[in-house]
This record gives C-alpha cells, sequence and structure tokens, in this order.
C-alpha cells in the first residue's frame, strides 16, 4: 500500500486505539466485550452486545492474476438490540494497478445492512442467524473500481463452539444487478471457518470459502490462515494471509486489522440472573478470544476489478 494511503488512514487507527484503552462511557461495571468479524470472509451468527458500537478496521494488499489491489476495509457495527445489529462497512480506500494501465484510486461502494441471530444456542449447541446487505454503488465505475450498480446480499450463518474451538458455517447468495446473460442474478458463496484458541490471548484461525461465477468472472476458490492476540476484552488484532487454491482467486493476499469496542451508545439493562443474554455474553468472550473475522464475496481482496458480491467486512 502506498504511503499517501498509509499516511491518510493511520489518524483513523490512531482514534481506534484511543477509543481501545479509553474508559467506558457508562461506568456501571459491565465490560465491553468484542465480537470480531474480521478477518474471515466467514461471519459469526452471534451478534454485537447490546448498547455497543463496534469498529472494525484493517489494511490488505491482495496479487492477483494480473496486476495488484490495496484495500482499507471497515465495518461499523451497532448493538441496537440484544440480538440485532445494524452494519455499515466497505473496501474503504482503494488503489489497484494493471500492467499496461494506469492505476485506479478511490473509495469503493457502501455496505449497509443488519443481522438477526433468531436462535441462539439451538439444537447441538449451535448459534444460527440471518443477514441482509445492500450495496450502495458508490464507487466510480469509470476507473473499475465498482459496478455502479446496487447489489443485495442475503447470508445465513451457523456458528459452534467445541471446548478451545469455535466453527462458522455461512451460506451466501448475492443478486446481482448487471447487464449481461448471466449476470442479473444471484451468485452463491459459502465458507467453513475454524478457529482455536492457543492460550488466553492468542488464537489461530483456518477457513476455506467459495464464490460462484459470473460472465465476467469464474468461480473461485480460496483459504485463510490468521492469528489474533487478544490485547483486551475491547480490542483484538489480528494479520495472516489467504492463498487462492484456483485460478481465478486472487494468488496471495496479506492483511493486518483490529477489532476494537469503541463505546456504549446506551446504558445496558440490568441482568435477572443467569438469563440467555448473561449466556450469549460468555459465550461471545470465548468468541473473541478464539477467532480473529467478514470480509466480503465482493471483496476485492480477492476478486479483479468490478466484480462485487460482497464487500467487507
Amino acid at each position: 500500500m502506498g504511503d499517501e494511503a498509509i499516511r491518510r488512514f493511520t489518524p483513523f487507527a490512531a482514534v481506534a486505539l484511543l477509543f481501545a484503552v479509553a474508559p467506558p462511557l457508562f461506568a456501571d461495571g459491565t465490560p465491553i466485550q468484542v465480537n470480531p468479524n474480521r478477518p474471515t470472509f466467514s461471519t459469526p451468527a452471534l451478534t454485537t452486545q447490546s448498547g455497543v458500537a463496534e469498529l472494525e478496521f484493517g489494511l490488505a494488499h491482495s496479487v492477483l492474476e494480473v496486476g495488484d489491489i490495496d484495500s482499507t476495509p471497515y465495518l461499523l457495527k451497532l448493538g441496537v438490540l440484544k440480538r440485532l445489529e445494524l452494519r455499515i462497512g466497505g473496501n474503504g480506500l482503494l488503489h489497484a494497478t494493471q500492467p499496461g494501465e494506469p492505476s485506479a484510486t478511490g473509495f469503493g461502494d457502501l455496505q449497509l445492512g443488519a443481522q438477526w441471530t433468531f436462535l441462539p444456542n439451538g439444537p447441538l449447541g449451535i448459534d444460527e442467524a440471518v443477514q441482509i446487505t445492500w450495496k450502495v454503488p458508490t464507487a466510480r465505475s469509470s476507473n473499475g473500481l465498482g459496478s455502479g450498480q446496487p447489489d443485495v446480499l442475503l447470508m445465513l450463518m451457523f456458528s459452534r463452539d467445541i471446548g478451545a474451538f469455535h466453527a462458522d458455517l455461512n451460506f451466501l447468495s448475492t443478486w446481482l444487478n448487471r447487464e449481461g446473460p448471466r449476470i442479473r442474478g444471484s451468485v452463491p458463496a459459502g465458507s467453513l471457518s475454524v478457529s482455536r484458541a492457543l492460550d488466553e490471548r492468542w488464537s489461530l484461525t483456518g477457513e476455506i470459502y467459495s464464490i460462484g461465477g459470473t460472465d465476467g468472472n469464474d468461480a473461485i476458490v480460496s483459504n485463510l490462515w490468521a492469528i489474533g492476540y487478544k490485547v483486551s476484552t475491547r480490542l483484538v488484532l489480528d494479520g495472516g494471509i489467504d492463498v487462492g487454491l484456483s485460478h481465478t482467486a486472487p494468488k496471495l493476499s496479506v492483511f493486518a486489522g483490529l477489532t476494537v469496542g469503541v463505546a456504549r451508545f446506551r446504558a445496558p439493562g440490568r441482568p435477572r440472573g443467569k438469563a440467555p443474554a448473561a449466556v450469549q455474553e460468555s459465550r461471545r468472550a470465548i468468541v473473541s478470544g478464539c477467532r480473529c473475522h467478514p470480509r466480503s464475496p465482493a471483496s476485492p481482496m480477492r476478486t479483479p476489478r468490478n466484480v462485487g458480491t460482497r464487500a467487507r467486512k
């Protein structure tokens, strides 16, 4: 990533770290417990703590079959209810290069979504959730950083804790709004992520995912490996690599980022004994120490320009 991009986004990272070490907005003894969605393609079924604003931010460099691309993915999650969160995210500032063509720099598309955990701790201890995301075409299509058209993503998520392990299984379908015989329609995708807590702070994550093809791009299969470090209950750092398994996937991506509990925008209610919410909070604590997060099916980190099936997390 260029020096200009790094200089531009260093203040954002500094502000995120400042929030991480700042005292909670409501000093009622209830700690903020982050629920990282990055850096994985998969998304966990549990949502952000009720009343908490949580920010994810990262830097990534991907080597494509032709050229490369730098991105600064971000995701703001708002826990509006106990099992419902609102999501605002995207791939941030992008810089793409291709041999023989001028480089392209600009901001990626905006993602607006909501996630609902409709069945926490269901049969076999599996959390089940649904997410819907609308891609707002804010990126310039003239330079290849966006399609210029809105897309809609529907995702089903299944998560399970097994001792020191945590698994996320996702099924996705993105409805593209494009011109072309095979592009106007749905694009399926799927992912499986497994994380293991190495100790109270360190964790290791492995993942495999696939994205269906369109007229402009064939199907993609890739795998990701990441490490996570839990600085505190409010701050988790991550870094790793994504290696393409199909010739259409980005050859190699390297990334690093953080998840931080920014602040409470609403004071938490007083617990009434060991309610399901308390159980959910205790399991969220396990997850934050055992997994590192989403990216998205349309992310330039894993697809060439002008695809756009899902943008990050």
